[in-house]
């Protein structure tokens, strides 16, 4: 989902555009939430899965914690706060990956 920058902007576009959506339903940040939620356990789990990236656990479980706050109906401002930490690790994320695929141009050839 967010492996390329083109990619990246798409998945940002369909989560302002749910999370816009919501709003205009009258359900404020929920479907924002509910959005950023998904990607951020689709990636996470996807991270796991297939890229055998154990560091992405810990985005899943700040995701999966996102997802019960939700569902159980826990305070709107710290259910915000998780929603920031989710966008925070899948930013982290990129910039990390980014750095190591300019980190591996730059190495010379022996």
């Amino acid at each position: 989902m967010l492996a390329t920058p083109g990619r990246s902007i798409v998945t940002s576009a369909v989560v302002l555009e749910v999370g816009i959506a919501g709003w205009y339903a009258g359900h404020g940040a929920l479907w924002l939430l509910v959005m950023t939620a998904a990607v951020t356990l689709a990636d996470t789990a996807w991270g796991v899965a297939r890229r055998r990236a154990l560091c992405d656990l810990a985005g899943f479980e700040v995701a999966a914690t996102l997802c019960a706050m939700l569902a159980l109906g826990a305070d709107p401002v710290l259910s915000l706060l998780v929603g920031l930490a989710c966008v925070a690790w899948l930013k982290t994320r990129l910039l990390n990956m980014n750095f190591r695929q300019k980190k591996a141009k730059q190495l010379p050839s022996i």
